[in-house]
């Protein structure tokens, strides 16, 4: 008899980052979107999660460059599967204002043109959050459940 239970999931590497001076520095939330999309899609092989963790990370990176003092830097971070926490996929941005806190903000009024990235991030992933790495960075975090793949997925 053949288990159906998923088998391990590998997920090699399973951290990647990029400080923000290896950014493009004219274009760096859509360097930031693209190496995502790489990475999640093609390097993990996690297709069905490049769309909102791009979306994330471009949330993410804008709100470092408006309002976080400047991108200090991306990680991407893969986690593996154990017997008391499944997969998931944590996105960190890091910014240079960490005495600013992210806020919901906006969501009252339909019609404002700003205000909406952190909702968009709340709505898409699992859970959101934020921490001061130190007296002059913070990061703004947030994670993505990954399905449990069969064999040979």
């Amino acid at each position: 008899m053949t288990s159906s239970a998923p088998g391990p999931f590998d997920a090699t590497p399973t951290r990647v980052g990029w400080d923000a001076s290896v950014l493009d520095p004219h274009r760096p939330i859509a360097e930031a979107r693209h190496r995502t999309r790489v990475w999640v899609q093609q390097h993990w092989k996690l297709p069905q999660l490049a769309d909102p963790v791009e979306l994330a990370v471009a949330e993410l990176c804008t709100n470092a460059v408006r309002h976080g003092g400047g991108l200090a830097g991306l990680e991407l971070i893969l986690g593996t599967s154990h017997h008391f926490a499944p997969p998931v996929l944590r996105v960190l941005v890091i910014d240079r204002a960490p005495g600013q806190a992210p806020e919901l903000v906006g969501g009252d009024n339909p019609f404002s043109e700003s205000g909406r990235g952190l909702h968009l991030v709340a709505a898409l992933s699992r859970r959101w959050g934020w921490h001061r790495t130190g007296f002059d960075e913070k990061q703004v975090w947030c994670t993505f459940a990954i399905a449990h793949r069969a064999p040979g997925d």
